[in-house]
């Protein structure tokens, strides 16, 4: 829930006073020329979100129809020339109606009332500083946990020119006039706009009619023939400047090199070196931006994330034992799980009661704690393209992340990490040895568990501990031996060994675990996500790229996992 406060204006902030707003006019009653904006970007500048944290979607509800029309107002905040000053009263410069809606987000066509002072802000200034923000009934408006907006009931569209304090919660809304010209004759029309906005060019097409207009006012002797030349020379001259013109919203092309077909690791190994999340062209390729992933936005294209995947697969003893993996929006997650069991079905008589003997049922609390990874790479390193950046990467972040998961899902405290096994876990078996291990004691551990978990169990100890383990030898009835573990297997059942389990040689030290890892819950709240740091470590030659995940695990059953403690 969202809650405003009316507050005074803050210490050294004035209020502008203005006129009170006019009757709004209708779209048909503005003259145009008639602009085109991006009021609605879908995603945002700052990794899919605005300055907010907020996000529009396809998904997004805005309420709006074809012949809804909403007022444009100049900047609903700071005053237009000063960042001390507040606009105590809105200005209304035009009118907005929704004109159309592609992958990049919904556009309206705008006219704007020249009687209004403001409008000039807009009209006088160069497109590209001209930005857009959408208001919505506030008390409608509704939100995802991720911050994407589900309901936004359009209620006016803002227009305003940017400068270093005045700044868009979007950095994807667009303003440009609209025009009724061919495609290929954009870019031309684009560069005119450029040289002279305030004085459009009036192109002379050879007709018919103006034909025989300018034959008559050939003929015609009041004609000021110095003036029409005059004319055609400031033409001339404008034309003339075209060529040298900066293009207005001309579409990204790559600027550091071509990167050939639209290979996805290309492209990110591009990201990583120059922080553009656009793609080289090819020959007589339309240009690729960032508006769609298919024109080159990639930032984690999905074959680098699933190389990072498959290596944390490979190395993840939670994963690879068979851990429940629950995918959550929270950052707490509550299971619920059996408490206490029933017992055997008793045997009755005719008319004897019926055994009375209902389950009981618990619940386990997962936090899902945040995660982040630094891996800082030298520019010179970046920039050698014979280096396989993409690999080294790759394998980096995938086996650090399986250490980690390997870490608190063994020995996390369960407060400030997720619960790991040896913490959550039954302590099955005291060791009769401070430093070592004696042959019958690992059946003993391995019958302490219950026989209903058995089935799925696997062991899970250092390297220390199992090199010790299969140089015993032992006359008991429960020979434990060499013979007894194979290539993969103790008692028949895996194991898994980690730096993260305690070795058998101290006292008091967790040394050895069975158990049934389908009962261990391991929580995800979002994946894996990668960013690029340009600017923090420029100061060393040096550029950050900065992995982040969110995840937590506890144990659901602690006779699930019996572990076994040096006396």
């Amino acid at each position: 829930m969202k809650l405003k406060i009316q507050t005074p204006l803050p210490e050294g902030l004035k209020a502008v006073k203005r006129e009170p707003v006019q009757a709004v006019k209708r779209f048909d009653e503005l003259n145009e020329p008639e602009y085109i904006v991006l009021g609605v970007p879908y995603g945002g500048h700052l990794d899919g979100k605005d300055a907010d944290g907020q996000f529009f979607s396809v998904k997004t509800d805005t309420w709006l129809n074809d012949e809804k029309e909403i007022p444009v107002t100049y900047y609903h905040g700071f005053g237009p020339d000063d960042k001390n000053e507040w606009q105590d009263v809105p200005a209304v410069i035009g009118i907005a109606k929704f004109d159309h809606e592609d992958d990049r987000g919904v556009w309206f066509k705008v006219r704007l009332d020249d009687s209004e002072p403001l409008t000039g802000r807009i009209t006088g200034v160069k497109a590209e500083i001209v930005k857009a923000s959408s208001g919505a009934i506030g008390h409608l408006a509704r939100f995802g946990d991720d911050g994407e907006i589900l309901i936004w009931p359009l209620g006016e569209l803002a227009l305003f020119d940017t400068n270093e304090w005045r700044k868009p919660a979007n950095e994807l809304a667009v303003f440009t006039a609209k025009a009724e010209i061919t495609e290929a004759d954009a870019e031309a029309v684009t560069q005119a706009e450029a040289v002279d906005e305030a004085e459009p060019i009036d192109l002379l097409i050879p007709t018919e009619t103006n034909i025989m207009e300018e034959t008559e006012k050939r003929d015609n002797p009041s004609v000021d023939i110095d003036a029409l030349l005059s004319r055609f020379a400031s033409l001339e001259a404008k034309l003339d400047k075209i060529a040298d013109a900066p293009a207005i919203n001309a579409p990204a092309i790559i600027k550091a090199e071509n990167l050939g077909d639209p290979d996805p690791n290309k492209a990110f190994i591009h990201y990583l070196r120059s922080g553009e999340r656009v793609k080289g062209l090819k020959a007589n390729v339309a240009p690729m931006g960032e508006s769609t992933a298919a024109q080159g936005g990639y930032a984690v294209p999905d074959d680098f994330l699933g190389t990072i995947v498959e290596k944390r697969n490979e190395l993840s003893i939670p994963r690879m034992a068979g851990a429940t993996i629950i995918q959550t929006n929270r950052d707490v997650l509550n299971i619920p799980v059996e408490g206490t069991s029933q017992t055997y079905f008793t045997r009755g008589t005719e008319i004897s009661a019926v055994d009375e003997d209902e389950p009981g049922l618990g619940q386990v609390a997962v936090t899902v704690y945040p995660f982040t990874k630094l891996v800082k790479v030298s520019e010179d390193l970046l920039e050698d393209n014979a280096a396989n950046l993409n690999a080294f990467l790759a394998n980096s972040f995938g086996r650090w992340w399986a250490m980690t998961e390997n870490r608190c899902t063994l020995i996390g405290d369960g407060s400030g990490d997720p619960q790991g096994i040896f913490v959550g876990g039954t302590a099955g078996l005291t060791f009769d040895d401070t430093n070592g291990i004696a042959a019958a004691e690992i059946p003993e551990l391995f019958y302490k568990l219950g026989q209903g978990y058995r089935n799925n169990a696997s062991w899970v100890l250092s390297d220390t501990t199992l090199a010790y383990l299969r140089g015993l030898s032992s006359s008991s009835v429960f020979t434990f031996g060499p013979i007894e573990i194979d290539s993969g297997k103790m008692m028949g059942k895996p194991y898994f060994t980690s730096a993260y389990a305690a070795n058998y040689s101290t006292t008091a030290y967790k040394s050895l675990c069975i158990g049934d890892w389908s009962m261990y819950a391991m929580v995800e709240r979002k994946g894996l996500t990668i960013r690029r740091l340009s600017e923090l470590y420029a100061g060393t030659r040096q550029v950050g790229i900065l992995a982040t995940a969110r995840f937590g695990g506890a144990v659901m059953q602690a006779e699930a996992f019996q572990y076994g403690t040096q006396a």
